[in-house]
């Protein structure tokens, strides 16, 4: 079939028509996209930045846990060293009074701390025993057979180190 000249133009025309609209429509379409690009582009710059300072505090906040954890296992055993020597530094309190008396008076007897501690003759000689192990206090033995005793050098620096003489 044969198309009249007028309307192969007209169709022509038409079709240009149809296409430049489609170009336009296609240009404003492409335009938009270009801006929806540079403004993810922008924010995934802006998150990457944001990513990279919460990886720097990461490894800084890492780095202060090892620092802790470090300052914590010396304070733990700087603990358990003050309890090992404090706990062997308490004494009961009958034998830091008996401590005191002797401080107190050059040389005595057992007898004489015992009566006045208002204690038995044995619990104070058993603990003059007990202090006498640990150099706090030592003994002065008589021919006849009597014991004095006296304040050695670990018993006057335990009362003064624990601010019990001065």
């Amino acid at each position: 079939m044969s198309l009249n000249p007028i309307t192969a133009l007209s169709e022509q025309l038409q079709k240009l028509i149809n296409e430049h609209g489609s170009a336009a429509i296609l240009r404003d379409h492409l335009a938009l996209f270009k801006d929806q690009v540079l403004l993810l582009e922008k924010e995934n710059l802006r998150l990457m930045n944001e990513s990279g300072t919460y990886k720097i505090n990461e490894e800084k906040l890492e780095s202060d846990i090892e620092l802790l954890k470090k300052e914590n296992e010396i304070l733990r055993s700087k603990i358990k060293e003050h309890e090992k020597t404090s706990h062997g530094d308490l004494l009961e309190e009958i034998k830091v009074n008996i401590l005191l008396f002797m401080s107190k008076h050059e040389e005595t007897y057992a007898q004489n701390i015992a009566s006045t501690l208002k204690i038995g003759l044995q619990t104070a000689q058993f603990h003059l025993e007990e202090l006498q192990e640990t150099n706090m206090v030592d003994a002065s033995y008589s021919m006849g057979g009597e014991t004095s005793w006296y304040l050695a050098q670990g018993g006057r620096k335990y009362l003064v180190r624990n601010n019990l003489i001065t």
